[in-house]
């Protein structure tokens, strides 16, 4: 019914409008938009390809909590892998840390590929946008390792 409304209403539109009445065919009402808001994983791993581009990928955290059939509280923990592209993956370079709570807008991507003449399919969430909606707690100088001063050298 919703599909059905869609398409008059998105037809109703390019009758009104004879510029666009050729274009109708090409009206798809589907959508590929995926947000989730999580904890991340790791820190990013960064990819630079030879062209200057570059690829952050990471991993998200979602979970939910529910009490099960015998009354318990049970929490249910997914991982999503993460990817964001160029500039946005500058960003994800310089900002996103560990244990950050984010929410990320994007899309979902299924991907497949022979390793060893085995066929692997991936499940990868590719961003278009991120917040940040809290940074991760800094270490406490003692609890601090050498090495992670947490200062700009």
């Amino acid at each position: 019914m919703f599909r059905t409304a869609l398409l008059r209403s998105a037809g109703a539109k390019l009758v009104a409008n004879p510029a666009l009445k050729s274009q109708a065919r090409y009206l798809s009402p589907s959508m590929n938009k995926v947000i989730l808001m999580g904890n991340v994983g790791q820190d990013p791993k960064i990819v630079q390809f030879d062209n200057g581009k570059k690829l952050a990928m990471f991993s998200l955290a979602t979970s939910r909590r529910y009490k099960d059939g015998e009354g318990n509280l049970v929490e249910q923990t997914e991982w999503h892998k993460v990817r964001f592209n160029n500039e946005k993956a500058e960003l994800v370079e310089r900002l996103i840390k560990k244990g950050a709570l984010v929410t990320i807008d994007g899309t979902i991507r299924y991907d497949s590929f022979n390793k060893d003449g085995v066929e692997i399919h991936t499940t990868n969430i590719v961003g278009t946008n991120f917040d940040i909606k809290a940074f991760p707690k800094r270490l406490n100088p003692e609890e601090q390792t050498e090495g992670q001063s947490g200062e700009d050298a």
